[in-house]
């Protein structure tokens, strides 16, 4: 096995029990740990959605007017971890790169940071829209509907990503 098939197998594994660790962590994760992922979101809520929020102490995020609170149900840590390990191991068993593929594995991270976030603020102002129409979705149609706008997410993300990765430039292109 060459060094550079080793190196590509120890990160691939390396981000593995990252995932996996981040998703034992998670399992007692409080609203105060999650702040990264719910802070962003909440204050996106209220500048894109024209509304108020009042942080509550170990529930999370209450919007008085909506009626809704934003708590660690809603922090996005399963999606984060499913579009890290996706966007890296798409880097990672890509052929371009080289050697450098480890590196732009791990600047995934950020990336799929930033359309957690995203995503999150877009799933919740969905639900907000439909409150504010009158429909109040149930439980099952909430989870539903958010499952459904992070699918869309990911598969969207990930076909820009591979094809940004596998972009090529046609043999007949010629340059002046």
């Amino acid at each position: 096995m060459d060094r550079q098939r080793l190196k590509t197998l120890l990160m691939g594994g390396s981000l593995l029990a990252a995932a996996f660790a981040l998703k034992w962590w998670y399992r007692t994760a409080t609203v105060d740990d999650l702040e990264l992922l719910l802070g962003p979101v909440a204050h996106l809520v209220a500048l894109l959605g024209n509304t108020a929020f009042v942080e509550v102490a170990g529930e999370g995020y209450f919007f008085p007017d909506l009626n809704m609170v934003i708590d660690r149900s809603c922090s996005g840590t399963n999606f984060l971890v499913i579009a890290t390990a996706t966007f890296a191991f798409l880097v990672l068993k890509s052929t371009n790169g080289g050697c450098l593929r480890p590196m732009l594995a791990l600047l995934m991270l950020p990336a799929a940071y930033t359309l957690t976030v995203l995503t999150n603020t877009g799933r919740i102002l969905s639900m907000v829209a439909l409150q504010r129409l009158g429909h109040t979705p149930s439980a099952l149609l909430h989870e539903a509907l958010g499952a459904a706008v992070f699918l869309i997410a990911l598969i969207l993300a990930t076909l820009l990503l591979d094809r940004s990765i596998h972009r090529t430039i046609p043999s007949h292109a010629s340059f002046p």
